[in-house]
């Protein structure tokens, strides 16, 4: 059989580092063919323009799909109405054999929605997981049961997929493909780091992601409370900007005079292999980013969790919860960066951080023969559930 094209999503820094080692090996599967989409994020200069990356990392997207401009980002209703129209026209034109989308946000829940009429297949990677603090928890469900193939990161999420009705015979654990990142041999050293951030990362070094927690009825309380304590515990301070979501404007302004203050740096966007090289050496991760549930552990970082918007996410060891108050955020700070919590977290290294994710999901989907168009098996419900 010819090869199948394959195409993948990709619309900022936040999935980019998930994608990258499925893209590397469904590239070199002999039965699959990559075509890579790149949109949203990636091509607005405010968001630091991070397709540069993806170029550098040695992928030139098949398609540039823009939906941002260089001003202030549309509303989120608008981004989700234009991602969806240029999605479905590519998907039109290109036909490909099926569609990779990562994670939860409104664009990626947009694209399932084009796939869907489009009548294209749907691979969905973390499925299953839970955010309670943010509406991504309902778009991850509504593109689970737009998708046809779940490749989930652990057993507890397969469980939830398949209670929500999937056919057990679509799921399966992968592991996380972002943790595939941990195990390159071309990330930056600190003294790279240093150099390219333009600021001395001496030790403690503690890498800061806010993003407005949009089911709060205040998005952008967290960061003023981050910003609070860090003003409280002396440490270098590499903050990375928010995604375009509501509420990010005031998170943005809030993190860019945090900046400001001596031994502190704000970056729209760090590219994956500058933000891997970072986690391999900071002390420390402070915010409400999904980065501190799934990235860290990979190499044993602890990381201080603020708020609800990560509520109901499975995680290990490594993170310390804190509430949406400076002086709270701040014990928690200081306790991610005693030496005895770097060895407690440790102990709890993930078991499928094991550099093969990727490689896993391109071999599943080479194995998986979806009907054209795709089609759900009934599933019968038994008075506990679906019946496998």
């Amino acid at each position: 059989m010819p090869a199948r094209e394959i195409a993948v999503l990709t619309t900022g820094r936040q999935d980019w580092g998930i994608l990258h080692s499925t893209c590397v090996a469904i590239r070199e599967h002999p039965d699959l063919r990559l075509r890579l989409l790149v949109g949203g994020m990636h091509l607005s200069a405010r968001h630091g323009r991070t397709v540069e990356s993806i170029e550098a990392d040695g992928f030139p997207p098949d398609a540039r799909l823009a939906w941002l401009g260089e001003d202030a980002d549309p509303p989120a209703d608008v981004q989700a109405a234009a991602a969806l129209a240029a999605i479905g026209e590519d998907l039109r034109t290109a036909s490909p054999d099926a569609i990779v989308l990562a994670g939860d946000r409104f664009e990626t829940a947009a694209a399932a929605v084009a796939a869907t009429v489009a009548r294209t297949p749907i691979v969905h990677l973390h499925g299953g997981e839970q955010t309670l603090g943010s509406f991504d928890d309902a778009l991850r469900h509504a593109i689970t049961k737009m998708s046809h193939l779940h490749l989930v990161s652990h057993p507890e999420h397969q469980a939830r997929v398949i209670a929500m009705g999937e056919d057990p015979a679509s799921v399966h654990v992968v592991g996380a493909p972002g943790l595939d990142a941990a195990a390159r041999t071309d990330l930056p050293t600190r003294a790279d780091l240093a150099q390219s951030l333009g600021i001395a990362l001496e030790p403690p070094l503690v890498i800061v992601t806010v993003h407005p927690a949009t089911l709060d009825a205040d998005p952008a309380a967290a960061a003023h409370a981050v910003v609070r304590a860090i003003d409280a515990v002396p440490a270098t301070y590499v903050i990375t900007l928010p995604n375009a979501d509501p509420g990010a404007e005031d998170v943005r302004s809030a993190l860019l005079a945090a900046a400001e203050v001596r031994g502190r740096v704000a970056v729209d966007a760090l590219g994956e292999r500058s933000y891997w090289g970072l986690l391999r050496v900071v002390d420390a991760m402070l915010g409400n980013s999904s980065s501190g549930i799934v990235e860290a552990p990979a190499v044993d970082l602890p990381a201080v969790d603020v708020g609800d918007r990560q509520a109901g996410r499975r995680h290990e060891a490594n993170v310390l919860h804190a509430p949406v108050d400076p002086s709270g955020i701040a014990a928690a700070l200081r306790g991610a960066l005693e030496p005895a919590t770097r060895a407690t977290v440790a102990d709890g290294h993930p078991v499928l951080a094991d550099g093969r994710a990727g490689a896993r999901v391109a071999d599943i989907i080479a194995a998986w023969q979806p009907a054209r168009p795709p089609r759900k098996p009934p599933i019968a419900i038994g008075p506990t559930g679906p019946l496998a």
